[in-house]
């Protein structure tokens, strides 16, 4: 595979709560809600555009092989890919589906220009794949369940649906508030501080900056480790009456002075922020959000100090020194983990830049209002679905590869 795959991509902001009810519904109609739907043909295009979007957001030159390559969470690439279009795919559907309606509710018009836009576009795209002949692209088209009048209707209802986005949030999420980003935030987020102590090695920064690994001698270790069994019993016991030793005048301390007196690790002094709803993959990944995430503000919890390395180094010791490769894993230690308060608009603040990267809060907020906007005016009781878990499976030959979505993903060459 030519490019590393990094973490799991964030293709879906929130998942909606749909309850919908299933029924029989005409045979060319896959979703129908009213007067709206999304027909068989439409479906096929809609399914094979958003696998391809998946695997060219991992890597556009992404061959068979490539999905047997075992992500660090032990699953394949090609499951991971079938689990985001599975978990993702209907509800794509599903909001171009209730854009329809809303479209027709606000009393929305598409532009002369914007209609022209649609005609041309789709015109393009029939011209460069159909050798400038209707029948030759619908030929092509059929092998996907296709042709070009499904083809100018997905455009028309992606129209529509801009306009409806538009509508709701602006061109540029310019009708999002102050008060709805910090009210998203404090729905979204949890905060927590760490206290690290290393009982395997400690990092040396020397004057230009570079970072080396050396292993703890005896005596440095077993204090290291006296120092973990004080402050359990300080931070989770509670127990003031334990016999300290290296704790013994600190017991009146705070978290935040013992943090800056003993944590071997000082990067986020105002704590770290995460999602308030972690996916099974993040916890499982991160012990360190796990206890954050099953505890209540003010707890304080021990986990295992985890390094995985992703470079060669080595650590270097009195009794030698032990060569590290890509992909090798310590255990290096206990972090201690306590839930903190949200506080008002850590967003705001360049120290904590990187849980809050530019934009990405405000995005979170718009999709949100955007996405409950239209469960607002979800009408359940006339939604049908013949296709729910139903999808079909995921394979390179159900995908458009090199087909009319490479004209969008790529460009015309």
């Amino acid at each position: 595979m030519k490019k590393v795959v990094s973490k799991a991509l964030c293709l879906l902001l929130l998942i909606l709560l749909i309850l919908p009810v299933f029924s029989a519904c005409g045979s060319d109609d896959m979703y129908k809600l009213g007067d709206y739907s999304i027909t068989e043909k439409e479906y096929n295009y809609l399914a094979g555009m958003f696998k391809k979007q998946i695997m060219v957001s991992i890597d556009p030159e992404l061959t068979d092989d490539d999905l047997s390559l075992e992500l660090q969470s032990g699953v394949t690439l090609g499951d991971y890919i079938e689990y985001s279009y599975r978990t993702g795919f209907e509800q794509s559907v599903l909001t171009l589906l209730y854009a329809q309606l809303l479209f027709d509710e606000y009393g929305l018009e598409l532009t002369d220009e914007e209609l022209v836009s649609i005609d041309s576009t789709a015109a393009a795209v029939v011209s460069y794949y159909g050798d400038y002949s209707i029948k030759t692209f619908n030929a092509r088209a059929k092998k996907y369940g296709f042709d070009d009048k499904a083809l100018r209707s997905i455009y028309l209802k992606q129209y529509k649906e801009n306009k409806v986005r538009q509508y709701i949030l602006g061109g540029n999420n310019e009708k999002i508030t102050d008060e709805q980003i910090e009210s998203y935030y404090q729905d979204n987020y949890l905060r927590y501080k760490t206290i690290i102590i290393n009982t395997l090695y400690r990092i040396h920064t020397d004057s230009n900056g570079n970072e080396t690994l050396i292993y703890l001698t005896d005596e440095e270790r077993e204090s290291q480790e006296l120092l973990v069994v004080e402050l359990k019993e300080l931070l989770i016991n509670e127990n003031k009456n334990y016999s300290y030793v290296l704790l013994k005048d600190d017991l009146n301390l705070s978290y935040d002075e013992l943090w800056e007196k003993y944590s071997d690790d000082k990067f986020y002094p105002n704590g770290c922020y995460e999602t308030s709803n972690p996916t099974d993959e993040q916890l499982l990944n991160s012990n360190v959000l796990a206890a954050a995430y099953q505890s209540k503000v003010g707890e304080v919890k021990a986990v295992t100090a985890k390094r995985y390395f992703s470079g060669s180094g080595s650590i270097s010791g009195e009794n030698g020194e032990t060569e590290i490769k890509p992909g090798d894993y310590f255990e290096y230690g206990t972090v201690f983990v306590k839930r903190l308060a949200l506080d008002p608009k850590p967003y705001e603040r360049t120290e904590n830049n990187d849980f809050f990267p530019s934009g990405e809060l405000e995005a979170a907020t718009a999709n949100y209002i955007y996405y409950t906007t239209l469960m607002e005016h979800e009408k359940a009781s006339a939604l049908t679905i013949k296709v729910s878990n139903k999808l079909e499976e995921f394979s390179f030959d159900s995908v458009l590869a090199n087909e009319l979505d490479y004209y969008f993903l790529h460009g015309e060459k």
